[in-house]
């Protein structure tokens, strides 16, 4: 019943989507017609757009991770990456398109008015539709809703009934929860937050049941009572009552667990990771492409050019630093730095730059301070050893201390380092002297990786621009 209606909603909001997306095609090329070219568009190529954009949409569903296929019990964070996603799909299909088959019959105007409504009706439905709908499908008994009861302890109910409405069972109102402990007080002694009912306990569930007149048990956390699961199953079939098992993954694996299946087994993850996706992992390559060739072919040659001179006249030696960084996996890499210190002897052990520190020339204070010395490191992007937004890779001395001072620092090692991340576009950035700035900059890696989307790398690179438009006082 409940993976049925689950599916069945999936399908059923995003055919309304793909109606409104096709609608909007039609709404605004007309009227584009009318108002900008006096009725000059043919509509034959808008009508290939449209085939485009079914094309492409269809395409994002299939291809999207299962864990956010269906949108119930989506964070606002994460429907945010699913419409980022559906986004970059409708851009990448309708400008890639166009420039493969060198066409550009496509109004200007028609795309940019059309994009942007197109951003905001996505956006509408995943937050708020898709909620409207189930309440639609499910508003009364006559349209499918069930009564339900709740089976389980009286802290996992807790727990079920404190979490987000869009987590509840599609179709269900639940009437109040049959405790598993023996009652202390009389059936209706306890209410829980929101002041769900206790209606009984498991020994008069038969006739619980039959009083509250339930179409529906929901049983909570189980897996420690399996001696009540066949009589419970026994109680569902003579009383024809729809069963359905639930457990919260997250009391037993912490906060950012995943669960998803594998034939018979429940399979549980305590750590989600998007870019495990191989599609997202495709889309983030294409960005870093994209962004690298940009700044190596036109940032980087009049860069090269400032610095020489700024080393020319104030230290003398090489333009480029290379020094052994952890990449992902913990395999290191040369990564590519503008030299900004004075060329250290041979033998000498690594020591973190510091403030004031009498190694950085003049010259190299000022590139440090607004991330110059750092550009090189596109090369390393081209090259697949860094991404643009990852966390930022440290020197191995460095790396060996920090594993000490964290017991999940080598977490941040499954994803590719990036130039940039979210704990430096939050101003976390030079020297780790004290034990809150390592703390703050792992945390902020760690949800980086758990929360990736195109949408997140994008704004990450804007606010770390602005970083080095007004960069903190912590960077040198």
């Amino acid at each position: 019943m409940f993976p049925s209606r689950l599916q069945g909603i999936t399908r059923l909001h995003f055919f309304l989507q793909l109606v409104g997306v096709v609608a909007l095609v039609w709404i605004v090329f007309p009227l584009v017609n009318w108002l900008r070219f006096a009725g000059g568009l043919t509509s034959v190529h808008y009508f290939e757009a449209t085939v485009v954009l079914v094309c492409a949409s269809i395409l994002e569903l299939l291809t999207r991770p299962p864990e956010t296929r269906h949108l119930s019990g989506l964070s606002k964070h994460q429907l945010s990456g699913v419409t980022h996603r559906q986004m970059l799909f409708a851009l990448v299909s309708i400008f890639g398109t166009m420039v493969m088959l060198k066409d550009d019959s496509l109004s200007r105007v028609f795309l940019s008015v059309f994009f942007l409504l197109y951003f905001f009706w996505i956006a509408w439905t995943n937050r708020f539709g898709y909620r409207m709908l189930h309440r639609f499908l499910y508003r009364n008994e006559s349209k499918g809703l069930s009564r339900a009861l709740l089976v389980g302890s009286r802290s996992a109910v807790s727990r079920f009934h404190a979490s987000p409405a869009s987590l509840k069972p599609p179709g269900t109102d639940i009437l109040g929860f049959v405790a598993v402990e023996p009652d202390g007080g009389g059936a209706g002694a306890m209410t829980l937050q929101l002041s769900l009912p206790q209606v009984g306990v498991i020994e008069n569930l038969h006739s619980i049941c039959e009083e509250t007149k339930a179409r529906a048990l929901l049983l909570l956390g189980m897996t420690d009572r399996r001696d009540l699961i066949k009589p419970l199953a026994d109680i569902s079939s003579e009383l024809g009552l729809r069963t359905m098992w639930l457990d919260d993954v997250n009391s037993h694996f912490g906060a950012r667990s995943q669960a998803f299946h594998a034939e018979n087994y429940s399979v549980v993850t305590q750590l989600r990771e998007p870019l495990e996706d191989p599609v997202n992992r495709a889309l983030k390559r294409m960005l870093d492409l994209a962004g690298a060739l940009f700044g190596v072919v036109v940032i980087l040659p009049p860069m090269m050019c400032f610095v020489h001179l700024l080393q020319r006249y104030q230290s003398p030696g090489p333009l480029f630093y290379r020094q052994e960084r952890s990449g992902r996996n913990g395999e290191t890499f040369k990564m590519f730095k503008f030299r900004s210190m004075v060329i250290a002897k041979e033998g000498e052990e690594f020591k973190q730059a510091t403030e004031h520190d009498p190694r950085i020339f003049k010259g190299g204070s000022l590139i440090r301070k607004l991330s110059i010395d750092e550009l090189p490191q596109l090369i390393n992007v081209l090259r697949g050893e860094m991404s643009l937004v990852g966390p930022r890779p440290h020197p191995l001395p460095l790396d060996s201390r920090l594993v000490t001072e964290s017991r999940v620092y080598r977490l941040r090692h499954l994803a590719k380092p990036g130039i940039t991340g979210l704990a430096q576009s939050r101003g976390w950035r030079g020297e780790t002297r004290q034990a809150d700035q390592v703390r703050n900059r792992i945390r902020l890696d760690l949800f980086y990786i758990q929360n990736w989307s195109i949408g997140f790398d994008l704004r990450i690179m804007f606010e770390t621009v602005w970083q080095v438009i007004r960069p903190p006082k912590s960077a040198r």
